[in-house]
């Protein structure tokens, strides 16, 4: 054999002979990971700390920031997990999720990367956040959204039952929002004025909740109407809110009209319904209303495809949702 090829198979043997003892690449040792990482610094008075892990810097820092929202949140969640448990109310369960969800949304805007470092993943980041900047932050939200609050409910006492649910509904979004704020700040800085004024917020939710116990309707419909009277009731029912029989005892006249148009179409029986929903004042002029089109089928009779047509008018008028299925706007 040549000196070169010889010279070729003696390095070839070398590296073979030095891969055959190196260790599987799952035995090789993991990179060590910070201790800033299994040890997250305690929250302060000055800071709340975070830790995140991602394939990236800016997705790891995302995550370091989640991390400290999750903590405000599950303080947060525990509170009013409890105060439903107190209540036992549904709709204080809906509302009280809906604040959650608000708390979920939560963004830092002061904060500083103090550490990162490379992992198996990516890398991990160690994040503070300002909590005296936060804490500023939720009051001037806050109080943004309390002057709307105040303003649109000063004269709630004066107002009517019907005025006074529509009013409430309205603010609901804005409510719960301002509750939400008014929770992290109390997570962020336990102080009695800020107790204060969750206080006012949960005594204006109470009216909320309250507002459609104290409204009645009384339904006006055709005789031919009287399933649509049932349908339309029951939604109203759903809510809280009292219905009844025009002519009887006092409350808002709910007058209830409908047209349709029936076809056959290969012997399915089709059937356009048109409602409108129209409430009225003791002196019979309109405060709000909207109309509604469904389409119902059956394969036997109209009054079958007209039935279908009410089950889509139910849906319609709960996805509308209380306030906006009576014509207002929230």
């Amino acid at each position: 054999m040549p000196p070169r090829n010889l010279m070729i198979c003696v390095a070839l043997a070398l590296a073979l002979s030095g891969c055959d003892n190196m260790p599987p690449k799952s035995l090789l040792p993991a990179k060590a990971v910070p201790d800033w990482v299994l040890s997250t610094p305690a929250d302060s008075r000055e800071w709340y700390w975070g830790v995140g892990e991602g394939p990236q810097l800016d997705t790891a820092k995302r995550a370091a920031l989640k991390d400290i929202a999750a903590k405000l949140r599950v303080s947060i969640s525990g509170q009013l997990t409890s105060q439903v448990s107190v209540t036992n109310n549904s709709v204080d369960r809906q509302a009280y999720s809906r604040i959650i969800e608000e708390v979920q949304k939560t963004e830092f805007s002061h904060y500083v990367v103090e550490k990162t470092a490379r992992s198996d993943n990516g890398f991990f980041v160690l994040v503070k956040v300002d909590r005296l900047a936060f804490v500023r932050d939720q009051q001037q939200k806050l109080g943004a959204l309390e002057s709307v609050l105040q303003q649109a409910t000063h004269d709630l006492a004066s107002k009517t039952a019907l005025e006074r649910f529509v009013t409430l509904h309205g603010l609901r979004s804005d409510l719960e929002q301002a509750v939400g704020y008014a929770q992290l700040l109390i997570a962020a800085e336990p102080d009695a004025r800020h107790a204060a004024r969750l206080r006012n917020l949960e005594d204006l939710q109470q009216q909320l909740r309250l507002a459609p116990g104290q409204l009645v309707l009384r339904i006006q419909a055709r005789p031919d109407d009287a399933d649509l009277a049932n349908a339309v009731s029951s939604h109203l029912n759903d809510f809280g809110i009292r219905t009844g029989q025009a002519g009887a005892g006092v409350g808002n006249i709910l007058n209830i009209a409908s047209s349709s148009r029936s076809d056959s179409l290969y012997g399915s029986k089709l059937l356009k319904l048109n409602t409108t929903l129209s409430l009225l004042d003791d002196q019979g002029r309109v405060l709000a209303s909207r109309a509604y089109e469904t389409a119902g089928a059956s394969t036997y009779d109209f009054r079958g495809a007209r039935q279908n047509a009410i089950v889509k008018l139910r849906a319609a008028l709960r996805e509308a949702g209380p306030v906006q299925s009576l014509g207002f706007n929230e």
